[in-house]
């Protein structure tokens, strides 16, 4: 009677096994993005980063505009400073 069990037992590992392989190679078939969507995805975050890229550099060029005027306005108040102090000071008349 044991023997009879054997081949019995192991054929029911085996197809527990298929089937457990079958499941699995299942699950990976419907995880895996064809390649075109996914290229398509790409295409879309890359497009994203070019539109952000723009919109960084025009922000930056604004900046860079603001900080220039600055400078500029400080170098004025710099001047009148000096002018101011060389008066206070009389270095003005010497």
């Amino acid at each position: 009677m044991t023997q009879a069990n054997e081949p019995n037992d192991s054929q029911r590992e085996i197809n527990r096994r298929f089937r457990d392989l079958s499941w699995r190679v299942e699950r990976l078939e419907t995880s895996q993005m064809p390649a075109r969507s996914l290229s398509e995805s790409f295409d879309r975050v890359y497009d994203e980063i070019d539109a952000l890229e723009g919109i960084v550099n025009q922000r930056f060029d604004r900046l860079e505009g603001e900080v220039s005027e600055m400078r500029s306005e400080l170098r004025e108040i710099g001047n009148k400073f000096d002018i101011v102090m060389n008066y206070i000071t009389g270095q003005s008349n010497s």
